[in-house]
């Protein structure tokens, strides 16, 4: 969690885990809601935005971390931060209960603990990668590996959390199911200029949203506009649909391998 960039992932922790849950491990969300808002969303915030004693788990670093480096970080802390290691408090269920709430956070479907084979690079997983990157402009709000926006949820392991149907269903339809913390907000200013956004944070007097280049999180005063609105479509655009039938299967195949 605190300082998230690094190495945090121990192989004696995650051998202990991976003795325990042979086979993929999800968490229960109520369980680590519960345990989330008693523990770490002091430091973290109730939606992970980030404390002045924690940082976000919504940024790159945080979503850039395999699920079995969560893991590690809740369960053995962060040396030399202010992230204390929970081993000693929960049992392993519970770790994964939180974080798989800490996943949801990031708009993600869960914890999956399992070594993945190698998917090697087929042409049509390059030619699926070159759209994403290219004329599909995925790469815009979404990121794989170290590259990639921030708008819209990371892909890494997106195989493993969705299956083919799903994966399909998100592409054709992204407004069908919305991440809570992907879900948008329609600001209307004085001078009817329309902003929208990713919603991020909310009190009696300001609203909070991401900017449309994914960059910065802007604060407006309710005050000071017009109106503020809930969206309830999703900020991805249709692209899946304008794409031929042979781009659709090589952008689906890059997924697939991610």
């Amino acid at each position: 969690m605190n300082n998230f960039i690094g190495n945090a992932c121990r192989s004696l922790t995650i051998g202990v885990l991976f003795a325990v849950y042979t086979g993929p491990a999800i968490g229960g969300v109520g369980e680590g809601l519960e345990l989330y808002n008693s523990y770490c969303s002091v430091c973290h915030g109730e939606a992970g935005e980030g404390q002045a004693m924690g940082k976000s788990l919504n940024d790159r670093s945080a979503n850039s971390l395999s699920d079995a480096e969560v893991v590690s970080v809740i369960k053995d802390g962060r040396s030399g931060t202010g992230m204390a290691g929970w081993g000693d408090s929960f049992d392993d269920e519970e770790i994964l209960d939180i974080a798989n709430h800490v996943r949801s956070l990031q708009g993600r479907s869960g914890i999956l603990l399992e070594e993945r084979e190698a998917v090697l690079d087929t042409p049509e997983i390059i030619a699926g990668r070159t759209l994403f990157n290219g004329k599909g402009k995925c790469v815009t709000c979404h990121s794989y590996g170290d590259e990639g926006g921030s708008i819209g949820p990371a892909l890494d392991g997106v195989a493993r959390r969705l299956d083919d149907s799903e994966l399909k269903e998100a592409l054709l339809d992204p407004s069908a199911k919305v991440a809570k913390n992907y879900r948008a907000k329609k600001v209307i200013k004085p001078d009817g200029t329309i902003v929208l956004g990713r919603f991020r944070n909310e009190s009696d007097r300001t609203l909070q949203i991401q900017s449309e280049d994914g960059r910065r999180w802007v604060t407006f005063f309710k005050d000071r506009v017009s109106s503020i609105t809930n969206e309830n479509d999703s900020l991805m655009p249709s692209i899946f649909l304008t794409l031929e039938k042979m781009e659709r299967d090589q952008l689906l195949a890059f997924l697939q391998s991610l």
